[in-house]
């Protein structure tokens, strides 16, 4: 994978397209390059010693080195390393996004995150049961069924006060890209949150550091923090830019 800079002319124009796409999603639904699920294989990992060492690449080494680490196997997440401090690190697949994006199924794409206790304790658990019901063959439609239904008879909660994660790898794959860009977005750090208006955090505005999303499903609000550095401690390709719109972003989302 290229690790090249993006211009400032493609990143804004990544970006744009990004949280633009909500607003064009009201008015049509995008046809998706992938209407199903690829064959299983191509979601798992070359090998466990891949996955440990792209997951721990999401956060700091002071977080991700003493974190608990996921590795996703042929009926969803094990533990592959324990931790110590409440972090757990894990490399999220396509159907973490909502049920209504057009890369629900992409099977390239490979986002290493690590979560602190609060998010872990809160929203893994409903991450980690998707790709168990995924791996088990379950369709999309009956997925955001028993969603539905888990959030009506409240199985599923809000984030705990305080829930956040780190988004820091080089070799996030968060979107096919457009001609010219990256799959990767900007190094940056996440805030969940109840459902609440992006503008409460001054999130989406022109020149702003602070992107927001709001899931279509469930009630709750990522805050995306940008910062300047990658993992590894080199620089991040960010530039500020006008946000487009306040409506969902298609970043990449966490339910």
């Amino acid at each position: 994978m290229t690790r090249q800079r993006m211009k400032v002319g493609t990143l804004a124009s990544t970006v744009l397209a990004a949280l633009s796409w909500g607003a064009a999603a009201q008015s049509q639904a995008p046809k998706s390059p992938y209407p199903e699920m690829a064959p299983a294989q191509q979601y798992m990992p070359a090998s466990q010693a891949a996955e440990i060492a792209l997951a721990r690449s999401a956060g700091p080494a002071a977080v991700s080195d003493k974190a608990e680490i996921l590795v996703l196997g042929s009926h969803g997440y094990e533990t592959a390393v324990k931790g110590s401090n409440g972090f757990v690190c894990y490399v999220e697949r396509s159907w973490g996004k909502d049920f209504d994006q057009p890369e629900f199924w992409n099977p390239r794409i490979r986002t290493p995150q690590c979560w602190n206790a609060a998010a872990a304790s809160s929203l893994l658990p409903d991450y980690l049961k998707r790709a168990q019901w995924v791996l088990a063959g379950v369709s999309k439609e009956e997925m955001l069924a028993r969603t539905k239904a888990a959030l009506a008879a409240h199985e599923i909660g809000s984030p705990a006060p305080g829930a956040m994660a780190y988004m820091l790898s080089k070799d996030q794959y968060i979107n096919d890209p457009q001609p010219g860009s990256e799959p990767r977005w900007y190094p940056h750090v996440m805030f969940f949150v109840p459902a609440t208006e992006a503008s409460n955090w001054g999130a989406n505005f022109r020149g702003g550091p602070i992107f927001s999303t709001t899931s279509s499903v469930e009630p709750i609000t990522t805050f995306f923090v940008v910062v300047p550095k990658w993992s590894d401690g080199s620089l991040g390709p960010y530039v500020p830019v006008p946000a487009a719109s306040t409506a969902k972003s298609d970043t990449h989302s966490h339910r």
